[in-house]
């Protein structure tokens, strides 16, 4: 799915459950690994009534999913844009949103797994293996099991 798709079903949305326009970009990252999907709110310094929105969502995400997946996703985050927007509480354990979401039949936070390219990692010591959506995981931690370094094993598909 492509980011016009994701405006048009995004706009769609809000005109029908919320009767407002999508004004705000929605950007596909592929930088994204930890989350699916996020509405972002960034103040600009020094002005108090400037802030930049988005709603951004994941390329990884996007590529391993079925479109019903995304859209839900999509529509969380526009729940979220649309709360804020209403000055509505819009945080994930504000009882209006989640309300929200089941007023409407939109998964909360945390429903979907993650699924697509992750790396794997493996303990020197005791052999211990995990693996992580991030890469570049051995150089910055060690085992907590016995305080041994990680080595990088490769790319795993999760599915």
């Amino acid at each position: 799915m492509e980011q016009i798709q994701l405006e048009r079903h995004a706009d769609t949305f809000l005109k029908r459950e919320f009767g407002m326009p999508l004004d705000i970009p929605i950007r596909i990252s592929k930088r994204m690994k930890s989350k699916l999907g996020a509405f972002r709110i960034k103040y600009i310094r020094g002005k108090a009534q400037d802030k930049e929105m988005e709603i951004v969502m994941s390329h990884t995400f996007i590529s391993n999913n079925s479109t019903e997946t995304i859209l839900d996703v999509l529509y969380h985050e526009c729940v979220h844009y649309a709360l804020f927007a209403k000055n509505q509480p819009y945080r994930d354990s504000d009882a209006t949103f989640i309300r929200t979401l089941d007023r409407l039949g939109i998964s909360r936070t945390r429903t979907h797994m993650y699924r697509g390219e992750s790396h794997l990692y493996e303990c020197r010591k005791c052999r211990y293996q995990f693996s992580r959506n991030m890469k570049g995981y051995e150089k910055r931690y060690i085992c907590r099991r016995c305080r041994g370094r990680f080595t990088y094993a490769g790319v795993v598909e999760r599915r």
